[in-house]
């Protein structure tokens, strides 16, 4: 008698990691008892290392209830393969669907289709395909190009100024992508004196202690920039009794009044008939009024006018009035900087107010006028120029009445396309050379010359300490 078919067939399943598979025939013939069964197989690629392979077997005739599952451990050192035999299949079509896990992240899976015969063995081979995790991305690289903004120049209206004074300092800058650029001014010393904007092109440092302090500067569009390190050196000294003012000149003598005429003399009486009184004569005039004396010290007192000579029998004449005393005379006006505006008085004297609060007594070319006569004189000369080129001064920066429009090689070409064209370079180049201090005169060369600006032992430093100031806070006050 034929057993049932569920009893009497076996499969022998193989699976392959994505490729083909050595299948191992491990199916077993029974003349007593004949069942189905399926034998699986799996050959592990190169370099993947998998510990267990789960499978699942579903279909059949009929249909099996619930998918058969089984866990095949590959483990053990050595391992290249994985198999299972299934035995107690009915008979028909049914599908092995396998699962792994690679220890290098990758999972695999697959399945295949085979047929149960009663009393044989199936094959079924299983290719699994693996997909590994993708652990890497990608970039999209878009690339322009930035001008990096650099910086031309930098000066400061003096290197030291007495406690409660104030030192202008400046950067210039140029961004040929014509970005905006960013200030930062750094002080290194905080406790000798405060620094005011730090955001700016132009700042001032006041001095609060007797010391020392370092100023850097630091520019950037946003993207890339250029620095200064303690590029400024500054000294904060104690503070000195101011110079008293010079004395005025005196009002010049006024012209004395001049003389009354004197009186005419009267008439002589005709003679009468006979008997009679002759005709009085008539009374002489009065001598006119002395003219009164010019401006200055008072005039001297007019000549009173003669008595006129009585006719006969006439009357005597009125004697000429005093002349009127001069009035006092006015003092010249005082010396101006030559940065001042000459006229109006108002203009001038607005300027000198406005100035007044920034000036340490070491500022100015007044300051050598009795000191040093040739420096004031070149230290004016200068000045007048600036006063005669406004747009040279711009927002405190004298450094183009030099420079012209070569602000970034005047330092360093002399006599090239590069060297100073402004307008005051004959005049600032005079007054750099002269030493107030010890009253000696040089010839610098250009970079000298700039470093000069603001060394106020120099007539040019006397100059720009000041006109830094005018340009810079007064510029409506002083019309630049």
């Amino acid at each position: 008698m034929i057993r049932k078919a569920a009893s009497k067939v076996m499969v022998l399943a193989a699976a392959t990691l994505m490729t083909g598979a050595t299948v191992m025939n491990c199916s077993k013939k029974s003349d007593s008892d004949d069942v189905g069964s399926v034998g699986l197989a799996l050959t592990l690629p190169g370099g993947a290392v998998v510990n267990t392979v789960s499978y699942s077997i579903t279909g059949g005739t009929p249909p099996l209830s619930m998918p058969l599952t089984g866990t095949i451990d590959v483990s053990a050192p050595g391992t290249t393969q994985a198999t299972a035999l299934v035995s107690g299949l009915n008979e028909g079509a049914y599908t092995v669907s396998m699962t792994a896990s690679a220890s290098d992240g990758q999972t695999c899976s697959g399945s295949a289709m085979f047929n149960v015969v009663r009393n044989q063995t199936a094959m079924a081979s299983v290719i699994l395909q693996c997909s590994k995790i993708r652990t890497t991305g990608s970039v999209a690289i878009n690339g322009h190009l930035d001008q990096c903004p650099y910086i031309t120049g930098i000066s400061a209206s003096s290197l030291q100024a007495q406690v409660g004074g104030n030192i202008n300092v400046t950067v210039t800058a140029t961004d040929l992508d014509g970005d905006a650029i960013t200030y930062t001014w750094t002080n290194g010393t905080p406790a000798t004196g405060s620094l005011t904007p730090t955001n700016a092109a132009t700042a001032v440092f006041h001095c609060n202690a007797v010391g020392s302090s370092s100023l850097s500067i630091a520019i950037t569009d946003t993207v890339c920039g250029d620095s200064l390190t303690n590029a400024i050196p500054l000294t904060c000294i104690p503070a000195t009794t101011g110079t008293a003012g010079t004395t005025g000149t005196a009002g010049t003598t006024g012209t004395a009044g001049t003389t009354g005429t004197a009186g005419t003399t009267g008439t002589a009486g005709t003679t009468g008939t006979a008997g009679t009184t002759g005709t009085a004569g008539t009374t002489g005039t009065a001598g006119t009024t002395g003219t009164a004396g010019t401006t200055g010290t008072a005039g001297t007192t007019g000549t009173a006018g003669t008595t006129g000579t009585a006719g006969r029998g006439g009357t005597t004449g009125t004697a000429g009035t005093t002349g009127t005393a001069g009035t006092g005379g006015s003092s010249p006006p005082p010396p101006v900087e030559a940065i001042f505006p000459q006229s109006p008085a108002s203009a001038t004297a607005a300027c000198r107010d406005c100035v007044a609060p920034f000036q340490t007594g070491i500022e100015g070319c007044l300051t050598i006028q009795t000191s040093d006569p040739t420096g004031y004189s070149l230290c004016q000369a200068a000045g007048a120029c600036f006063r005669a080129n406004p747009t040279c001064n711009q927002t405190g920066d004298t450094g183009s009445c030099f420079c012209g429009t070569n602000g970034g090689s005047c330092d360093s070409a002399v006599g090239s396309s590069g060297a100073a064209n402004g307008p005051c370079v004959s005049q600032v180049t005079a007054a750099a050379g002269r030493q107030v201090v010890t009253g000696t005169t040089d010839s610098p060369t250009p970079a000298t010359i700039l470093s000069r600006y603001g060394d106020t032992a120099y007539a040019i430093g006397r100059l720009t300490s000041l006109a830094s100031f005018a340009g810079a806070f007064c510029g409506g006050e002083c019309q630049y």
